[in-house]
């Protein structure tokens, strides 16, 4: 129908099926203009923003914050002004609304699927999801306020280039965007050198300028007029806190690295609705509720996969000990010797599985149940733990990198995948797995393969332990390695021939950097 759009569920990769709302941020009846930011998904790996494809009233909003929508189902309406309630009643009635195919005008609101070769999302369109279940997001301006557009230019913040590749939060972009403020011209201090919201406001005030702050509630409370924006809390805490009207500062901070967490805020908003003080101020207080809350997408996709590995491939297992004395003397010398090098000892174990696979080819495979893939070279993904997952990706032809690119390599698709920014092709796919739990001081474990891959390699922590080497007691640094095995297709004497190879490049390195 002419003069509506509808806003459907993009496909981000070839794997991707559904997707999380995440967060609004527009309301019913918002005037928009085409490419602002509408939604925040969240997909099993990585968090995007939905922009609008084209300008005009946002007149029905049809999920909520939480809500798992499937790739292609409509999620909002955008029409013309002149377009009366009647229309859009009748269009939603109609099959077209609801059809899973997107229509053609809405295809700018899509990412192109992996392999298509777009460009995915920039970095800062990553955010924090926010609690299953949270309603849909209120309109612009209730946490703050539209500035005065005739105030927002400023020769100095305003110039620059363009600031499309400057890392930022979310937030601080959309309001950067309503004050006119470059983001060339911030310094950043958020984690991995983002420019936060507190950077925005720093910059302005030097400027002479100030966010306008919310309107105060109608009954404040005075606890509230206490800072906590010190308090190290996480995003979606900080948003709860703020809709309940709670205090970090009296929150219990019990998330990782101390942060206050979701359920820390829950907690204290429960004590505060039946009338009791917080659990920190009431000696022998009652233990805290039960905090029961769904599996988010990238959550319940992990546990998807993993069980289906585990029903349908029948694993095995087989282990070694390595001493590496010799390749942590490698490892120190080339990092003196090329000062920009930082190796790892778990950059030189990637580099060792991917001499071993070219040695012994038939573990460098994929299997789908059916056909046996062979891999000329070693694609090789690598375990990254996020706070709400695993996410596990891959360097390419890692047998024909040298330590030094692989190592920056692997800097690189580190942090991408901590700050969300990953592209589909970055993550999917492989020929082997490496997991490494070593730096967590565990000294063996078991992995689970990364189907349809044949085989995942778990490392564990790199530690003096008694050897005897011609019947003489003495000390060496000795890592155990668990090589799990799809029985299916890697018999044991396979693994073993893989594993005495593994072995062969890690106690003496130099065979690996011929």
């Amino acid at each position: 129908m002419s003069g509506i759009t509808t806003v459907t569920m993009p496909k981000w990769g070839m794997e991707m099926v559904e997707g999380e709302i995440a967060e609004w941020h527009v309301s019913e009846g918002d005037s928009i203009a085409a490419g602002d930011d509408l939604v925040d998904v969240e997909t099993s790996k990585i968090v995007n923003t939905v922009t609008a494809p084209k300008g005009g009233v946002v007149r029905r909003l049809l999920a909520a914050t939480g809500d798992m929508v499937p790739v292609g189902q409509v999620m909002a309406v955008i029409s013309d002004k002149e377009v009366d309630e009647e229309a859009i009643e009748q269009y939603l009635g109609s099959s077209s609304a609801s059809a899973a195919p997107a229509p053609a005008e809405d295809a700018a609101s899509e990412t192109p699927p992996a392999g298509s070769g777009a460009e995915s999302p920039a970095p800062n369109t990553t955010a924090s999801s926010p609690a299953r279940g949270e309603p849909v997001a209120p309109a612009r301006g209730a946490q703050m306020a539209e500035p005065d557009r005739a105030s927002r230019d400023s020769s100095t913040l305003s110039a620059g280039p363009d600031d499309a590749d400057v890392a930022a939060t979310p937030v601080a972009r959309r309001v950067a965007r309503e004050y006119r403020v470059n983001l060339h011209q911030v310094k950043a201090s958020g984690r991995h050198g983002r420019v936060t919201l507190a950077d925005l406001e720093e910059s302005l005030q030097s400027a002479g300028r100030q966010l306008e702050k919310p309107r105060a509630a109608a009954r404040p409370d005075l606890r509230l007029e206490r800072d906590d924006s010190g308090v190290p809390a996480t995003p979606v805490a900080r948003r709860l806190a703020r809709e309940l009207k709670i205090n970090l500062l009296d929150c219990r901070a019990s998330g990782r690295h101390g942060r206050v967490s979701k359920a820390d805020v829950e907690a204290l908003a429960a004590f505060t609705a039946s009338g009791s003080a917080p659990a920190s101020t009431v000696p022998n207080a009652v233990a805290a509720p039960v905090d029961s809350r769904p599996l988010s997408g990238m959550r319940r996709t992990i546990a998807s996969r993993l069980q289906a590995s585990k029903r349908e491939a029948p694993h095995f297992r087989v282990q070694v000990d390595v001493e590496v004395d010799a390749l942590l003397t490698l490892r120190e010398q080339l990092n003196q010797r090329y000062r920009e090098a930082k190796l790892s000892l778990n950059d030189l174990v990637i580099k060792a599985c991917a001499c071993a696979l070219v040695a012994v080819p038939e573990v460098n495979v994929q299997f789908d149940g059916e056909t046996l893939h062979y891999f000329p070279d070693a694609d090789i993904a690598v375990a990254v733990a996020l706070e709400e997952g695993l996410i596990t990706p891959i360097v390419r032809s890692v047998n024909r990198k040298g330590l030094l690119a692989l190592s920056s390599e692997l800097r690189d698709l580190a942090t991408r995948a901590r700050l969300g920014t990953l592209r589909p092709e970055e993550f999917q796919g492989g020929s082997f797995s490496v997991s490494n739990l070593g730096m967590f001081g565990v000294d063996q474990f078991d992995a689970i393969i990364n189907s349809p891959q044949g085989a995942i390699l778990a490392v564990g922590a790199a530690a003096q332990r008694p050897v005897v080497r011609d019947g003489e007691l003495s000390v060496a640094t000795v890592m155990t390695l668990s090589l799990s095995s799809d029985h299916r297709i890697i018999d044991g004497a396979l693994a073993a021939r893989f594993l005495s190879a593994l072995r062969g490049f890690l106690e003496t390195p130099a065979s690996m950097l011929a």
